[in-house]
């Protein structure tokens, strides 16, 4: 007997029987309960799945589930019979609104309608009772009239008249749904007056900036549904996507420059935007941005992440959603919340890449024109700038003085003769070049006139670099360095560490020793590039320490959000106290605490460091700096390289230095103007995209080395096998009689005690649903846009996984209508069989749920984990930790699914031995990541990698499945005979489209067999013996 409970905030369901609702899942009875239990098992996981899409908690216990009203509300009808919830409401909701907007009379009303007389209603939350027949008159309401009655129930009439347009707004746009349902459904009918019907509502909770020239920009509103859809299916988002366009748009731009951010704006007559709370401190950012001086504003535009992520920061502290987190946690949940809210189109990214990195370091070419114009700050007013300009060479010294002192107290001009100038250091920059023409001697400036426009040049104030992007400027030179300190491991490494981590570490110490700037350990993923990293800063801590006199520098750890923790728990359990000394963290809320009282924002805007670092800077000095490691996020040495440029640094060890292959970016600028006299760069992926990569991360290792990056393009820009070949002998040999650069070994050479990784294909001949699923996306493929076309090419890769993946068929009839899924639970068959335990990866959240119920059925399971990009840093540990338990007392037969970018790296799970791809990215290095999270050190047990394939019996070895594995055999072919690019790019995407245009449908006796033999020889190899299982090994 089910019970239902509810009051405001939860809806529980309590199963009570003398069996519980775990124990219903778990157990095989013989009678018609089965066919019950399999609807409840795909409605536990539509359940959860629902809820981690819209955010919101869910206990399922094994008698008991508890939802929020909001997730009771989305569950599709399905699932809602499935656990016997109420039905959806089927009265008429007639809506109107009553006295004027922004009068104490004004009111959002409604009411419920029965055959057209009314009808009262009790309502908790999305359950409301009537007088209907069944259920006891309960039901459920959808979610849209949930969301609209919430916004009518919690109207203030005496709040002003923007809240009035908003509750409004809000309150139509929730309605909408309604609008659009069809006459004939019997269920949650709406009924509306003439005014509301012809309401127009837009809702926006994304933003991006459109430039107008080099310091002016428009505003562009969002949808974050619209964004997330064209991410998933791999297609670059243009602000011909916004959610306005034409006159709607001009309207909300002039208001939102004219009236700055407002909940909601009134676009035409009966025609409102609306702004999501979440958005909005995004959009007072960008109105003030608009509003600020020329200076700050154009630098906003180039890297406008900076101030965004402030902004957010300070939303999610002010609303309390940063209590009681770590510093690690805060961290990424801020990034969550603030990498989403901005949108970067295609029309912002390509003024991006113009002017990114720009800094006013830069000393422009100053020449005066007929019209006046000068390099002095738009900023500063006609009248500032004709003073300064009539001003002779003591006297601009004089006002730069003046400026740095308004600086250092904090104050925000400085008077020139009646007239402000701001008191930056982009004011004081100009003056100091304005000083130098005037003392060179060379021709004065003609005096601008008090109202002649003044041109600017500005940008993000870095710590600027010699650059080798056109030409070779500058080289890092070779300087011989002395061991103090044995050769040997220092007694503080506790690790056993194996001989090619051993040869690493001497291969550090070689390269250390020889005076080589830094050196890149590319080893494969899986071989312990962490602990080759440790081992050695033990080693400099130990020599560092040996030194008499002078001043000793600490190490710096730069890695991203997710290996925070990863590191600290890294080096504990391999260094026995005290470690690499005491850490300093330089992110969360660990950073706040580190500022200079007064100066807020990021260092770039000023250019002034305002970390309060003295006390490192005071135990460098005192030759103590040894003892201490920094540890900090890739955001937070672009936002603070003023402060972190200053320390002297021993060593500095970028973990995924990939973060910084783009040489232009702001964050590889600022990576490049770090002191630090040893720089170690790891990642299993030296190049994903293009040659150019590792151009860009040996620049950050050994600036100069492989020349200017044109002279660099020019070599190696077109990979080829002859000077791919040259490349990895310039990178991975001695050269001139010094150690290798870079070391890059994989598991298959070095790692000898590790059991081996077997691949295997299974292939299965698509069902008639799937096939013909397949047949119609293919159809529309060929027929669409070149952009509709990349859409539909995600669909027919999703296709190829489930032809529909929210179906509430049964287990059988669900698993029946997918080859792919047929497969994977034959492969789980075996394993356990075997007692062995495997990881599952699936890229969508619905599949992922729905397979973890279909498993915890099927194969008895109490708990199947999960771990994807909604998984927090603690939860994702946790998991990690309970799976792990096996290689301590081995429990037996064990899955966990997992999405395949958000736990590709920095997890370690070798309880498993065996990794199904049920999802395939058609990156080879995103899929072997994923893999080595099980074949890694630590494994002791052989490795088995499946490939299920979906075969289509017309087009076989021209099926999708087997065009991406062919593209990706080439790729994984030619990378492991030299370097060679193995991500994803437009040209694989163009690649795969064109095969699947000119694939034609053929007739055999066998398509599976005939699929395999053919893709193999397309592939230039034998079709290898098949296994008894009928899977096909593959290298």
């Amino acid at each position: 007997m089910i019970q239902l409970f509810y009051d405001t905030d939860w809806v529980t369901l309590e199963f009570r029987s003398r069996q519980t609702l775990l124990n219903r899942l778990l157990s095989r009875p013989s009678d018609r309960i089965i066919d019950h239990d399999q609807h409840l098992s795909f409605a536990l996981a539509d359940v959860r799945s629902t809820a981690e899409e819209l955010g919101d908690e869910v206990e399922i216990g094994g008698s008991r589930i508890r939802m929020t009203h909001r997730t009771l509300s989305g569950l599709a009808s399905e699932t809602a019979e499935a656990l016997g919830l109420p039905p959806l409401i089927d009265l008429t909701l007639r809506t109107d609104v009553t006295g004027i907007i922004g009068s104490p009379e004004f009111r959002l009303i409604h009411e419920w309608v029965r055959a057209g007389r009314r009808e009262l209603v009790q309502r908790t939350g999305a359950i409301v009772q009537t007088s209907g027949l069944g259920a006891d008159g309960l039901r459920r309401l959808p979610r849209w009239m949930l969301d609209a009655l919430e916004v009518a129930d919690r109207f203030q009439p005496g709040a002003n008249l923007d809240a009035h347009w908003e509750a409004l707004a809000r309150f139509r746009r929730a309605l909408e749904p309604g609008v659009r349902m069809s006459g004939k459904d019997a269920d949650a009918r709406l009924g509306m007056t003439d005014f509301l019907s012809g309401l127009e509502v837009t809702l926006t909770d994304r933003f991006s900036i459109s430039p107008k020239g080099d310091d002016q920009f428009a505003i562009i509103p969002f949808s974050g549904e619209a964004v997330d859809t064209a991410s998933i299916e791999g297609v670059p988002i243009s602000e011909r996507e916004a959610e306005l366009s034409g006159g709607r748009l001009d309207t909300f731009q002039n208001l939102a420059f004219s009236r700055g951010a407002r909940p909601a704006y009134k676009l035409g007559a009966q025609s409102y935007l609306v702004v999501d709370p979440s958005a909005a401190p995004v959009l007072k950012l960008m109105t003030e941005m608009q509003k600020a001086d020329p200076v700050t504003r154009a630098a906003f535009m180039r890297n406008p992440r900076q101030r965004i992520t402030d902004a957010v920061t300070e939303h999610l502290r002010t609303k309390g959603r940063l209590e009681g987190l770590s510093p690690a946690e805060e961290q990424e949940l801020i990034e969550q919340a603030a990498e989403p809210v901005f949108v970067e189109t295609i029309e912002y990214s390509e003024y991006s890449d113009r002017v990114i990195g720009i800094a006013v370091y830069e000393k422009p070419d100053i020449q005066i024109t007929g019209s006046g114009t000068t390099w002095l700050p738009e900023a500063f007013t006609g009248a500032a700038a004709h003073r300064i300009a009539a001003m002779p060479p003591d006297q601009v010294e004089q006002l730069i003085g003046e400026v740095e002192q308004a600086m250092a107290v904090g104050a925000p001009t400085v008077d020139v003769g009646g007239a402000e100038i701001p008191a930056t250091q982009t004011t004081r920059v100009a003056l100091e070049q304005r000083l130098e023409k005037l003392r060179g001697g060379g021709e004065t400036d003609p005096v601008p006139g008090p109202d002649e426009p003044v041109e600017q040049q500005v940008g993000p104030i870095i710590v600027d670099t010699a650059d080798n992007l056109s030409e070779l400027r500058w080289a890092a030179r070779v300087k011989p360095r002395i061991r103090l300190a044995p050769d040997s491991l220092p007694e503080v490494v506790q690790a056993d560490l194996k001989g090619h981590q051993l040869d690493s570490f001497r291969w550090k110490l070689d390269a250390w020793s020889a005076g080589l700037p830094g050196v890149l350990n590319a080893d494969e993923q899986g071989l312990g590039k962490t602990l080759q990293a440790i081992a050695f800063l033990a080693w400099m801590k130990e020599n560092r320490s040996r030194a008499e006199g002078g001043r000793t520098g600490p190490v710096l750890v730069v890695a991203p959000t997710s290996l925070l923790e990863n590191w600290e728990l890294e080096v504990d359990k391999h260094l026995r106290a005290p470690a690499l000394g005491n850490v300093i963290r330089l992110y969360g809320s660990a950073l706040g605490g580190k500022k200079k009282p007064g100066p807020q924002g990021v260092e770039t805007e000023s250019g002034n460091a305002i970390l309060d670092l003295s006390d490192l800077h005071e135990a460098i000095a005192e030759g103590r700096g040894h003892r201490y490691w920094v540890l900090t996020t890739y955001t937070t040495l672009t936002n603070y390289q003023h402060s972190l440029a200053k320390i002297p640094f021993s060593t500095a060890v970028f973990d995924e230095i990939q973060n910084v292959k783009n040489p232009t970016t702001l964050s590889a600028k600022a990576a490049m103007a770090l002191n630090a006299d040893f720089r170690i760069g790891l990642t299993g992926t030296p190049i994903e995209n293009s040659t150019v990569d590792i151009w860009a991360i040996m620049e950050q290792i050994t600036p100069g080395r492989f020349g200017s990056l044109s002279g660099f393009r020019a070599r190696f820009g077109e990979p080829a096998e002859g000077n791919m070949r040259e490349l990895y002998s310039l990178l991975f040999e001695p050269q001139d009689g010094l150690p290798p650069v870079a070391l890059r070994r994989l598991k298959e050479e070095v790692a000898k005690d590790l059991p081996a990784k077997g691949r295997r294909i299974h292939p299965r001949l698509m069902p008639e649903v799937q096939a013909a699923t397949y047949d119609e996306a293919r159809r529309k493929l060929s027929s669409g846009t070149r952009g509709a076309a990349l859409k539909m090419l995600h669909h027919i890769r999703s296709v190829s996984v489930h032809p529909n993946a929210e179906s509430a068929v049964e287990d059988v009839a669900y698993v029946a209508m997918s080859a792919r899924l047929q497969a994977a639970m034959d492969i789980l068959r075996g394993v356990r069989d075997r007692g062995e335990r495997a990881l599952v990866f699936i890229e969508h959240i619905k599949m992922q749920h729905r397979f973890i119920e279909l498993v915890k059925r099927e194969f008895g399971l109490s708990r199947v984990d999960l771990i994807n990009g909604s998984t927090p840093i603690p939860r994702r540990q946790e998991v990690v930790t309970r799976f792990q338990r096996h290689l301590k007392r081995d429990e037996g037969f064990d899955v966990l699914v997992l999405g395949p970018k958000a736990a590709g790296t920095g997890l370690t799970l070798t309880a498993a031995t065996h990794v199904i791809h049920l999802s395939r990215w058609w990156n080879p290095a995103v899929e072997e990541q994923c893999n080595d999270r099980v074949h890694r050190i630590g494994q002791t047990r052989p490795v088995t990698v499946h490939v299920p394939m979906a075969i289509h019996p017309g087009y076989q070895h021209n099926s999708f499945d087997c065009l991406l594995h062919s593209l990706m055999s080439r790729k994984r072919r030619l990378a492991s005979a030299a370097l060679w690019p193995m991500g994803d790019t437009q040209e694989d995407a163009g690649r795969l489209q064109q095969m699947l245009a000119d694939s034609k449908s053929t007739q055999t006796g066998d398509p599976v067999h005939s699929a395999m033999a053919m893709m193999f020889k397309r592939d230039e190899m034998s079709l290898p013996q098949s296994n008894s299982d009928g899977s096909i090994p593959f290298p």
